[in-house]
Protein backbone atom coordinates (compact mmCIF):
# COMPACT_ATOMS: atom_id res chain seq x y z
CA UNK A 1 0.00 0.00 0.00
CA UNK A 2 1.34 3.43 -0.95
CA UNK A 3 2.51 5.56 1.97
CA UNK A 4 1.20 8.66 0.21
CA UNK A 5 -2.32 7.38 0.81
CA UNK A 6 -1.81 7.83 4.55
CA UNK A 7 -0.52 11.41 4.59
CA UNK A 8 -1.33 14.94 3.49
CA UNK A 9 0.58 18.23 3.49
CA UNK A 10 -0.61 20.57 6.21
CA UNK A 11 -1.21 23.20 3.54
CA UNK A 12 -3.88 20.97 2.01
CA UNK A 13 -5.53 19.87 5.25
CA UNK A 14 -8.37 22.38 5.55
CA UNK A 15 -11.33 20.22 6.58
CA UNK A 16 -12.17 16.79 7.97
CA UNK A 17 -12.79 15.24 4.55
CA UNK A 18 -9.22 16.14 3.48
CA UNK A 19 -7.69 13.85 6.10
CA UNK A 20 -6.64 10.45 4.68
CA UNK A 21 -9.51 8.06 5.22
CA UNK A 22 -8.69 4.64 6.65
CA UNK A 23 -11.33 2.16 5.49
CA UNK A 24 -9.75 -0.46 7.73
CA UNK A 25 -7.89 0.99 10.67
CA UNK A 26 -4.64 -0.55 11.78
CA UNK A 27 -4.66 -1.08 15.55
CA UNK A 28 -1.41 -0.33 17.25
CA UNK A 29 -0.07 0.76 20.61
CA UNK A 30 -0.85 4.34 19.62
CA UNK A 31 -4.47 3.65 20.54
CA UNK A 32 -3.67 3.19 24.20
CA UNK A 33 -5.66 5.27 26.61
CA UNK A 34 -9.10 6.21 27.71
CA UNK A 35 -10.66 2.80 27.30
CA UNK A 36 -14.26 2.38 28.37
CA UNK A 37 -13.32 0.22 31.35
CA UNK A 38 -10.73 2.72 32.54
CA UNK A 39 -13.23 5.51 32.18
CA UNK A 40 -15.95 3.70 34.12
CA UNK A 41 -13.62 2.82 36.96
CA UNK A 42 -12.74 6.46 37.50
CA UNK A 43 -16.04 6.63 39.39
CA UNK A 44 -15.38 5.63 43.01
CA UNK A 45 -17.16 2.63 44.51
CA UNK A 46 -17.74 1.08 41.11
CA UNK A 47 -16.89 -2.18 39.38
CA UNK A 48 -17.12 -3.08 35.70
CA UNK A 49 -18.51 -6.29 34.25
CA UNK A 50 -17.85 -6.81 30.57
CA UNK A 51 -19.85 -9.39 28.59
CA UNK A 52 -19.25 -10.76 25.13
CA UNK A 53 -17.41 -13.41 23.09
CA UNK A 54 -13.89 -14.30 24.19
CA UNK A 55 -12.24 -12.50 21.28
CA UNK A 56 -13.91 -9.22 22.28
CA UNK A 57 -12.96 -9.60 25.93
CA UNK A 58 -9.35 -10.51 25.32
CA UNK A 59 -7.79 -7.09 24.81
CA UNK A 60 -9.71 -5.62 27.74
CA UNK A 61 -8.24 -8.37 29.88
CA UNK A 62 -4.74 -7.31 28.79
CA UNK A 63 -5.53 -3.68 29.52
CA UNK A 64 -6.98 -4.46 32.95
CA UNK A 65 -3.85 -6.38 33.83
CA UNK A 66 -1.54 -3.66 32.48
CA UNK A 67 -3.36 -0.88 34.31
CA UNK A 68 -3.59 -2.83 37.54
CA UNK A 69 -7.33 -2.81 38.09
CA UNK A 70 -8.13 -6.48 37.76
CA UNK A 71 -9.55 -6.30 41.30
CA UNK A 72 -12.50 -4.22 40.02
CA UNK A 73 -12.97 -5.80 36.60
CA UNK A 74 -14.95 -8.92 35.68
CA UNK A 75 -15.66 -10.64 32.39
CA UNK A 76 -18.56 -12.91 31.45
CA UNK A 77 -17.74 -14.89 28.35
CA UNK A 78 -20.76 -15.64 26.15
CA UNK A 79 -21.05 -18.00 23.19
CA UNK A 80 -21.76 -16.41 19.83
CA UNK A 81 -24.73 -18.77 19.31
CA UNK A 82 -26.36 -17.84 22.62
CA UNK A 83 -25.89 -14.14 21.86
CA UNK A 84 -27.43 -14.48 18.41
CA UNK A 85 -30.44 -16.32 19.85
CA UNK A 86 -30.77 -14.00 22.83
CA UNK A 87 -30.18 -16.84 25.25
CA UNK A 88 -27.34 -15.05 27.02
CA UNK A 89 -29.49 -12.61 29.02
CA UNK A 90 -30.31 -15.13 31.72
CA UNK A 91 -26.63 -16.03 32.11
CA UNK A 92 -25.69 -12.36 32.34
CA UNK A 93 -28.30 -11.68 35.01
CA UNK A 94 -27.21 -14.67 37.05
CA UNK A 95 -23.52 -13.86 36.61
CA UNK A 96 -23.82 -10.20 37.60
CA UNK A 97 -25.93 -11.10 40.63
CA UNK A 98 -23.26 -13.58 41.71
CA UNK A 99 -20.52 -10.96 41.34
CA UNK A 100 -22.49 -8.35 43.26
CA UNK A 101 -23.07 -10.80 46.12
CA UNK A 102 -19.29 -10.87 46.63
CA UNK A 103 -18.69 -7.11 46.39
CA UNK A 104 -19.50 -3.99 48.37
CA UNK A 105 -19.37 -1.41 45.55
CA UNK A 106 -22.52 0.60 44.93
CA UNK A 107 -22.27 0.89 41.14
CA UNK A 108 -21.88 -1.76 38.44
CA UNK A 109 -21.03 -0.79 34.89
CA UNK A 110 -22.40 -3.51 32.61
CA UNK A 111 -20.35 -3.20 29.43
CA UNK A 112 -21.45 -4.94 26.23
CA UNK A 113 -19.58 -5.23 22.94
CA UNK A 114 -20.26 -4.85 19.24
CA UNK A 115 -22.42 -8.02 18.90
CA UNK A 116 -25.06 -6.78 21.36
CA UNK A 117 -24.76 -3.29 19.91
CA UNK A 118 -25.47 -4.58 16.39
CA UNK A 119 -28.24 -6.92 17.53
CA UNK A 120 -29.84 -4.16 19.57
CA UNK A 121 -30.18 -6.39 22.62
CA UNK A 122 -32.60 -4.94 25.16
CA UNK A 123 -31.08 -5.07 28.67
CA UNK A 124 -33.87 -3.05 30.29
CA UNK A 125 -35.45 -6.02 32.06
CA UNK A 126 -32.12 -7.47 33.21
CA UNK A 127 -31.00 -4.16 34.70
CA UNK A 128 -34.35 -3.46 36.33
CA UNK A 129 -34.45 -6.85 38.04
CA UNK A 130 -30.82 -6.64 39.14
CA UNK A 131 -31.25 -3.17 40.63
CA UNK A 132 -34.37 -4.27 42.48
CA UNK A 133 -32.89 -7.49 43.84
CA UNK A 134 -29.43 -6.16 44.76
CA UNK A 135 -30.02 -2.50 45.56
CA UNK A 136 -27.03 -1.57 43.42
CA UNK A 137 -26.98 0.88 40.56
CA UNK A 138 -26.44 -0.79 37.16
CA UNK A 139 -25.26 1.39 34.27
CA UNK A 140 -25.22 -0.02 30.76
CA UNK A 141 -22.27 0.91 28.54
CA UNK A 142 -20.60 -0.26 25.35
CA UNK A 143 -17.03 -1.19 24.49
CA UNK A 144 -17.93 -1.22 20.82
CA UNK A 145 -15.21 -0.15 18.35
CA UNK A 146 -17.86 -0.20 15.66
CA UNK A 147 -19.22 3.01 17.20
CA UNK A 148 -15.94 4.92 16.80
CA UNK A 149 -16.57 8.10 14.88
CA UNK A 150 -20.13 8.48 16.06
CA UNK A 151 -21.22 11.74 17.63
CA UNK A 152 -20.68 10.54 21.19
CA UNK A 153 -18.07 7.85 21.68
CA UNK A 154 -18.56 5.03 24.22
CA UNK A 155 -15.85 6.68 26.32
CA UNK A 156 -17.70 9.98 26.39
CA UNK A 157 -20.97 8.19 27.17
CA UNK A 158 -19.39 6.40 30.11
CA UNK A 159 -17.91 9.62 31.48
CA UNK A 160 -21.17 11.50 30.94
CA UNK A 161 -23.07 8.83 32.88
CA UNK A 162 -21.38 10.08 36.05
CA UNK A 163 -23.91 12.92 35.93
CA UNK A 164 -26.51 10.54 37.35
CA UNK A 165 -24.69 10.75 40.67
CA UNK A 166 -24.66 14.55 40.73
CA UNK A 167 -27.96 15.75 39.32
CA UNK A 168 -30.04 15.41 42.49
CA UNK A 169 -27.43 16.70 44.91
CA UNK A 170 -27.81 19.84 46.99
CA UNK A 171 -26.40 22.91 45.24
CA UNK A 172 -26.74 25.33 48.16
CA UNK A 173 -23.28 26.07 49.47
CA UNK A 174 -21.09 28.99 50.38
CA UNK A 175 -17.98 27.04 49.46
CA UNK A 176 -15.91 27.92 46.42
CA UNK A 177 -15.31 24.58 44.74
CA UNK A 178 -13.58 24.15 41.40
CA UNK A 179 -14.03 20.84 39.58
CA UNK A 180 -11.32 19.48 37.33
CA UNK A 181 -12.69 17.13 34.69
CA UNK A 182 -11.08 15.00 31.99
CA UNK A 183 -7.96 13.82 33.80
CA UNK A 184 -7.04 10.17 34.26
CA UNK A 185 -3.93 10.71 36.33
CA UNK A 186 -4.71 13.41 38.90
CA UNK A 187 -2.84 16.65 39.28
CA UNK A 188 -0.64 16.47 42.39
CA UNK A 189 -1.34 18.84 45.29
CA UNK A 190 1.92 20.63 44.51
CA UNK A 191 0.80 21.39 40.96
CA UNK A 192 0.98 24.85 39.48
CA UNK A 193 -2.77 24.99 38.91
CA UNK A 194 -3.46 24.43 42.60
CA UNK A 195 -1.07 27.26 43.44
CA UNK A 196 -2.72 29.59 40.94
CA UNK A 197 -6.21 28.77 42.19
CA UNK A 198 -5.14 29.12 45.82
CA UNK A 199 -3.71 32.53 45.00
CA UNK A 200 -7.13 33.54 43.72
CA UNK A 201 -8.82 32.37 46.91
CA UNK A 202 -9.96 28.96 45.67
CA UNK A 203 -8.88 26.40 48.23
CA UNK A 204 -11.13 23.47 47.37
CA UNK A 205 -10.45 21.61 44.13
CA UNK A 206 -12.08 18.29 43.28
CA UNK A 207 -10.76 15.75 40.78
CA UNK A 208 -12.58 12.50 40.05
CA UNK A 209 -9.48 10.24 40.29
CA UNK A 210 -8.89 11.50 43.84
CA UNK A 211 -12.44 11.05 45.12
CA UNK A 212 -12.45 8.27 47.72
CA UNK A 213 -16.17 7.55 47.53
CA UNK A 214 -19.40 8.70 45.92
CA UNK A 215 -20.09 11.15 48.75
CA UNK A 216 -16.85 12.98 48.03
CA UNK A 217 -17.54 12.83 44.30
CA UNK A 218 -20.99 14.32 44.85
CA UNK A 219 -19.26 17.43 46.20
CA UNK A 220 -18.76 18.40 42.57
CA UNK A 221 -22.41 19.42 42.59
CA UNK A 222 -21.35 22.41 44.69
CA UNK A 223 -18.85 23.52 42.09
CA UNK A 224 -18.37 27.19 41.30
CA UNK A 225 -17.03 26.12 37.92
CA UNK A 226 -15.63 23.10 36.07
CA UNK A 227 -12.31 23.14 34.25
CA UNK A 228 -12.29 20.62 31.39
CA UNK A 229 -8.85 19.37 30.40
CA UNK A 230 -9.88 16.73 27.85
CA UNK A 231 -12.77 16.67 25.33
CA UNK A 232 -13.89 13.40 26.91
CA UNK A 233 -15.51 15.46 29.67
CA UNK A 234 -17.43 17.84 27.43
CA UNK A 235 -20.64 15.80 27.71
CA UNK A 236 -20.52 15.70 31.50
CA UNK A 237 -19.67 19.38 31.93
CA UNK A 238 -22.37 20.28 29.39
CA UNK A 239 -25.01 18.57 31.51
CA UNK A 240 -23.64 20.11 34.70
CA UNK A 241 -23.82 23.54 33.12
CA UNK A 242 -27.24 23.14 31.53
CA UNK A 243 -29.07 21.35 34.32
CA UNK A 244 -27.17 22.50 37.40
CA UNK A 245 -25.91 25.93 36.36
CA UNK A 246 -22.24 25.09 36.95
CA UNK A 247 -20.15 27.24 34.64
CA UNK A 248 -17.47 25.39 32.71
CA UNK A 249 -14.56 26.11 30.41
CA UNK A 250 -12.57 23.90 28.06
CA UNK A 251 -8.94 24.60 28.88
CA UNK A 252 -6.82 21.68 27.66
CA UNK A 253 -3.28 21.00 28.76
CA UNK A 254 -0.91 23.04 26.58
CA UNK A 255 2.83 23.43 26.11
CA UNK A 256 3.25 26.83 24.42
CA UNK A 257 3.34 29.91 26.64
CA UNK A 258 0.72 31.82 24.63
CA UNK A 259 -1.66 28.83 24.75
CA UNK A 260 -1.07 28.38 28.46
CA UNK A 261 -1.95 32.01 29.19
CA UNK A 262 -5.04 31.62 27.01
CA UNK A 263 -6.17 28.57 29.03
CA UNK A 264 -5.63 30.39 32.31
CA UNK A 265 -7.66 33.35 31.02
CA UNK A 266 -10.53 30.97 30.22
CA UNK A 267 -10.36 29.44 33.69
CA UNK A 268 -10.35 32.89 35.26
CA UNK A 269 -13.34 33.87 33.17
CA UNK A 270 -15.31 30.81 34.29
CA UNK A 271 -14.46 31.34 37.95
CA UNK A 272 -14.82 35.10 37.85
CA UNK A 273 -11.30 36.17 38.76
CA UNK A 274 -7.94 36.94 37.19
CA UNK A 275 -4.60 35.29 37.88
CA UNK A 276 -1.10 36.66 38.42
CA UNK A 277 0.94 34.75 35.85
CA UNK A 278 3.89 37.00 35.00
CA UNK A 279 6.30 35.50 37.55
CA UNK A 280 5.33 31.94 36.62
CA UNK A 281 5.90 32.64 32.94
CA UNK A 282 9.19 34.43 33.59
CA UNK A 283 10.47 31.57 35.76
CA UNK A 284 9.44 28.94 33.20
CA UNK A 285 11.03 30.99 30.43
CA UNK A 286 14.35 31.11 32.28
CA UNK A 287 14.26 27.37 32.99
CA UNK A 288 13.40 26.48 29.42
CA UNK A 289 15.99 28.55 27.54
CA UNK A 290 18.90 26.13 27.75
CA UNK A 291 16.72 23.08 27.16
CA UNK A 292 15.17 24.54 24.02
CA UNK A 293 18.70 25.29 22.79
CA UNK A 294 19.53 21.59 23.09
CA UNK A 295 16.78 20.58 20.64
CA UNK A 296 16.77 23.59 18.33
CA UNK A 297 16.97 22.53 14.69
CA UNK A 298 16.35 18.84 15.36
CA UNK A 299 14.10 17.05 12.88
CA UNK A 300 11.04 16.16 14.89
CA UNK A 301 7.76 14.25 14.70
CA UNK A 302 4.81 14.61 17.07
CA UNK A 303 2.19 11.90 17.57
CA UNK A 304 -1.37 11.91 18.84
CA UNK A 305 -0.78 9.65 21.84
CA UNK A 306 0.77 12.48 23.86
CA UNK A 307 -1.05 14.16 26.70
CA UNK A 308 -2.43 17.20 24.88
CA UNK A 309 -2.80 18.14 21.25
CA UNK A 310 -0.01 17.18 18.80
CA UNK A 311 -0.81 20.35 16.84
CA UNK A 312 -0.41 22.56 19.91
CA UNK A 313 2.90 20.91 20.88
CA UNK A 314 4.13 21.21 17.29
CA UNK A 315 3.32 24.92 17.33
CA UNK A 316 5.20 25.36 20.60
CA UNK A 317 8.24 23.53 19.23
CA UNK A 318 8.28 25.42 15.92
CA UNK A 319 8.03 28.77 17.70
CA UNK A 320 11.10 27.78 19.69
CA UNK A 321 13.24 26.77 16.74
CA UNK A 322 12.61 23.01 16.63
CA UNK A 323 12.26 21.63 13.09
CA UNK A 324 8.91 19.80 13.16
CA UNK A 325 8.60 17.77 9.96
CA UNK A 326 5.90 15.21 10.63
CA UNK A 327 2.69 14.87 12.61
CA UNK A 328 0.71 11.71 13.35
CA UNK A 329 -3.00 12.26 13.99
CA UNK A 330 -6.23 10.27 13.80
CA UNK A 331 -9.55 10.91 12.11
CA UNK A 332 -10.97 12.35 15.30
CA UNK A 333 -9.22 15.69 15.04
CA UNK A 334 -10.77 17.84 17.75
CA UNK A 335 -12.69 20.99 16.76
CA UNK A 336 -10.32 23.29 18.66
CA UNK A 337 -7.32 21.81 16.81
CA UNK A 338 -8.35 23.29 13.45
CA UNK A 339 -7.46 26.75 14.74
CA UNK A 340 -4.08 25.44 15.85
CA UNK A 341 -3.54 24.04 12.36
CA UNK A 342 -4.24 27.47 10.86
CA UNK A 343 -1.41 28.89 12.96
CA UNK A 344 0.91 26.00 12.11
CA UNK A 345 0.18 26.41 8.39
CA UNK A 346 1.40 30.02 8.49
CA UNK A 347 4.78 28.91 9.85
CA UNK A 348 5.42 25.63 8.02
CA UNK A 349 2.76 24.51 5.52
CA UNK A 350 4.91 21.66 4.18
CA UNK A 351 4.61 19.60 7.39
CA UNK A 352 3.24 16.15 6.56
CA UNK A 353 0.28 14.93 8.63
CA UNK A 354 -0.27 11.14 8.65
CA UNK A 355 -3.23 9.13 9.84
CA UNK A 356 -1.54 7.06 12.55
CA UNK A 357 -4.11 4.27 12.13
CA UNK A 358 -3.94 4.05 8.33
CA UNK A 359 -2.97 0.54 7.15
CA UNK A 360 -0.62 2.07 4.55
CA UNK A 361 1.67 3.03 7.45
CA UNK A 362 2.01 -0.52 8.79
CA UNK A 363 5.64 -1.54 8.70
CA UNK A 364 6.74 1.69 6.98
CA UNK A 365 9.59 3.08 9.04
CA UNK A 366 12.33 3.83 6.49
CA UNK A 367 10.72 7.12 5.30
CA UNK A 368 11.02 8.44 8.85
CA UNK A 369 14.62 7.42 9.56
CA UNK A 370 15.81 11.04 9.38
CA UNK A 371 13.62 12.05 12.33
CA UNK A 372 15.75 12.73 15.41
CA UNK A 373 13.08 13.40 18.03
CA UNK A 374 9.66 11.71 18.24
CA UNK A 375 7.03 12.78 20.75
CA UNK A 376 4.38 10.16 21.56
CA UNK A 377 4.67 6.38 21.51
CA UNK A 378 2.83 6.28 18.18
CA UNK A 379 5.39 8.58 16.53
CA UNK A 380 8.13 6.48 18.10
CA UNK A 381 6.74 3.35 16.44
CA UNK A 382 7.26 4.80 12.97
CA UNK A 383 10.36 6.93 13.71
CA UNK A 384 12.39 4.04 15.12
CA UNK A 385 15.75 5.83 14.79
CA UNK A 386 14.55 8.84 16.80
CA UNK A 387 14.80 9.54 20.50
CA UNK A 388 11.29 8.76 21.72
CA UNK A 389 9.63 11.00 24.33
CA UNK A 390 6.23 9.45 25.21
CA UNK A 391 4.67 12.36 27.15
CA UNK A 392 2.04 9.78 28.02
CA UNK A 393 -0.99 10.68 30.07
CA UNK A 394 -0.10 7.64 32.17
CA UNK A 395 3.18 9.12 33.34
CA UNK A 396 1.87 12.13 35.24
CA UNK A 397 -0.54 15.02 34.83
CA UNK A 398 0.90 18.52 34.61
CA UNK A 399 -0.75 21.83 33.81
CA UNK A 400 0.28 25.35 32.96
CA UNK A 401 3.89 26.41 32.58
CA UNK A 402 5.02 23.36 34.52
CA UNK A 403 3.79 21.27 31.55
CA UNK A 404 6.35 22.98 29.30
CA UNK A 405 9.13 22.28 31.76
CA UNK A 406 7.93 18.67 32.17
CA UNK A 407 8.00 18.21 28.39
CA UNK A 408 11.52 19.60 28.13
CA UNK A 409 12.82 17.64 31.11
CA UNK A 410 11.35 14.45 29.66
CA UNK A 411 13.09 15.31 26.40
CA UNK A 412 16.47 15.83 28.09
CA UNK A 413 16.05 12.57 30.02
CA UNK A 414 15.19 10.63 26.86
CA UNK A 415 18.14 12.14 24.97
CA UNK A 416 20.53 11.23 27.76
CA UNK A 417 19.02 7.80 28.43
CA UNK A 418 17.15 6.61 25.31
CA UNK A 419 14.51 3.92 25.90
CA UNK A 420 13.54 1.43 23.20
CA UNK A 421 9.99 1.62 21.94
CA UNK A 422 9.49 -2.00 22.99
CA UNK A 423 10.37 -1.08 26.56
CA UNK A 424 8.08 1.94 26.58
CA UNK A 425 5.18 -0.15 25.37
CA UNK A 426 5.62 -3.41 27.23
CA UNK A 427 7.58 -2.51 30.35
CA UNK A 428 5.99 0.88 31.01
CA UNK A 429 2.43 -0.35 30.31
CA UNK A 430 1.66 1.99 27.43
CA UNK A 431 -0.18 -0.86 25.69
CA UNK A 432 -3.89 -1.58 25.73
Amino acid sequence: MNLDNAGIRLADLKQKSDFPFAPLEGVGPNLAGWGVIETCLLLPQSIAVMVGPSACLRHSAFMAHARGFTDRFYMLCMSELDMTLGNHLENIERGVADIISRRDEKVVFLIVGCPDYILGTDFTGVISRLEKSTGRRIILGAMAPITIGMKESPFTSAYTSFFEFLKDKDRDSSESVVNILGTFMPLPESSELYQVLNGAGIDKVLQIPLCRDLDEFSGMAKGTASVVMHPLANGLCGKMEKEMGIQSCFAPMSYGFSSIREQYDKIGGAIGCSFELDELEKSAGEKSVEMFKMIRGKKTAVGCSINGSPFELALCLLENGVDVETLFARGTIKPYEWGLMDNLRKIKPEIMVYNASHPALCGKTDPFDSIELAYGVDAGMYCKEAVNVPLSRYQEQAYGYEATIWMLEQTMEAMNNPVRNYDWIYEHDFLI
